[in-house]
């Protein structure tokens, strides 16, 4: 009578079927990681040579490319083209294939632009290049419409840090954000007459974090 019940031969092919599968499965995974780091290894290296063309730039103008420019460079249509030479003699777009976003100051504010960002999205989360905690964040505007969900790495001039949170535009129309000091407050936070921060550095987010904006515009009194 034959026994029923696996024989050692036929165990260990199941065994054997089971560990390919899993080498197999591993593999995959550590493919797909492989391949996000080598992507986000290219979004680097892109926006260092961005970030090197934008300075030869403005040693070159006195100004950093203006909105003309950036709504030029920001065409999927130009990517991989001459469109910056020869400051960048192929203009690099991200791996999916679109433009990396570009934050440049307000033209309405200055005909000479004094900074800039250029931001891209790791797609290793665990990148030790994106800010601590900027997960939490996903409303923090970095720049225009731009705000932490949307980015997570990033250039600048050296004015500023790429992710130095973007105060109300408007506030630059009345000569930069203004911070209302609470009677609490002590004298001489920002600046040395003790009433505040008031200014454009206060705009690219040199100003103290202290000085936080909570009146601005023509009714501030």
């Amino acid at each position: 009578m034959k026994k029923s019940g696996f024989t050692l031969v036929e165990l260990i092919i199941v065994v054997t079927i089971m560990l390919i599968l899993a080498i197999i499965a591993v593999g995959i995974f550590n493919s797909t990681g492989v391949f996000n780091k080598a992507r986000d290894a290219q979004r680097k290296k892109d926006l260092g040579r961005i970030k090197v063309a934008f300075e030869e730039y403005f040693n070159d103008k006195g100004c950093y490319p203006n909105q003309a420019i950036i709504d030029s460079l920001g065409l999927a249509s130009n990517c991989n083209k001459g469109i910056f030479s020869p400051w960048l003699s192929n203009w690099p777009c991200d791996p999916n294939k679109k433009p990396y976003t570009i934050v440049v100051e307000d033209p309405r504010f200055s005909s000479c632009n004094k900074w800039y960002k250029v931001l891209t999205n790791l797609e290793n989360k665990s990148d030790a290049a994106i800010p601590l905690g900027w997960t939490y964040l996903p409303s923090y505007i970095v720049g225009g419409s731009i705000t932490a969900e949307m980015v997570n790495y990033g250039v600048s001039s050296s004015n500023i840090n790429w992710f130095d949170v973007s105060q109300d535009p408007e506030c630059a129309l009345y000569g930069g954000c203004y911070y209302k000091p609470d009677p609490q407050d002590q004298p001489n936070v920002c600046n040395s007459a003790g009433t505040g921060c008031v200014g454009p550095n206060c705009y690219v987010g040199i100003c103290k974090a202290s000085c936080v904006v909570s009146c601005c515009g023509a009714g501030c009194n």
